[in-house]
């Protein structure tokens, strides 16, 4: 995904009017390894004009449009994704075991793997690892979890205490994976932790010491929230800590 890619689907996840300073600080929180860092101004900049070409380019087919200012002009910066009328995903997933479920997000989280450049395979025998991938000479443990929107909006993830490994920190990773629907299409985010960060979490009281850690996420606007209202977002689709 390109930079208009990205400015797309986030007016099309808020749903709303956005001006281009609001556009740039939510790609900087949504995709930390690629924006993050960006003065906000120049990235505003930048937008804009990938925007204006876009809008300019593909015409009735663009994607987003300008918002008009009730006086027959458009207000300056202000943006929003264009609503098409279309049939849209059901909003409910057929009833699956939690077997389909496990095994799907494992493929998909292989299929994202093998995107980035990773060797990945899923273990044949499931002792706590269900992913191992390699780049360059590093290699990694995965162990993932998968888990569709309750009720109440919210994923529920758990990991049994003793089958959590705080040692090697550095090559062990825990990956969760919501499967939500936005903008009329399913879609999995990956929450990607190092061992060390869920011993931090564990430490810190964000997530209870017992036979087994609960992790209850909801995701707010462009923020992705733990189990109290902490901010996770920086974990949301970051593969960094794995290179």
């Amino acid at each position: 995904m390109n930079r208009l890619d990205h400015c797309i689907e986030v007016l099309s996840v808020e749903k709303g009017k956005l001006h281009l300073r609001e556009i740039a600080r939510l790609l900087v929180a949504r995709y930390p390894s690629i924006y993050g860092g960006l003065d906000l101004e120049d990235l505003g900049k930048k937008i804009g004009q990938s925007i204006s070409n876009h809008i300019r380019n593909a015409k009735r087919k663009a994607k987003i449009s300008k918002v008009p200012n009730g006086k027959g002009g458009y207000l300056s910066g202000m943006y929003r994704a264009k609503q098409k009328r279309k049939k849209t995903a059901s909003a409910k997933l057929p009833p699956v075991s939690n077997l389909y479920t496990g095994k799907a997000g494992e493929y998909g989280l292989l299929s994202e793997l093998l995107f980035q450049g990773y060797n990945a395979s899923i273990m044949t025998v499931d002792e706590g690892i269900d992913v191992v991938a390699s780049k360059g000479n590093k290699y990694f443990h995965i162990q993932v979890k998968t888990a569709n929107c309750n009720k109440h909006g919210k994923f529920q993830f758990t990991i049994k205490a003793k089958s959590y490994k705080s040692n090697n920190a550095s090559t062990t990773f825990y990956v969760f994976i919501t499967r939500r629907l936005i903008a009329g299409a399913w879609r999995s985010d990956y929450i990607v932790f190092q061992s060390g960060d869920i011993a931090k979490l564990i430490a810190t009281g964000v997530v209870t010491a017992g036979k087994q850690h609960s992790f209850l996420v909801l995701y707010e606007n462009s923020k992705c929230l733990l189990n109290n209202g902490n901010d996770i977002t920086y974990h949301l689709n970051n593969f960094d800590p794995m290179k």
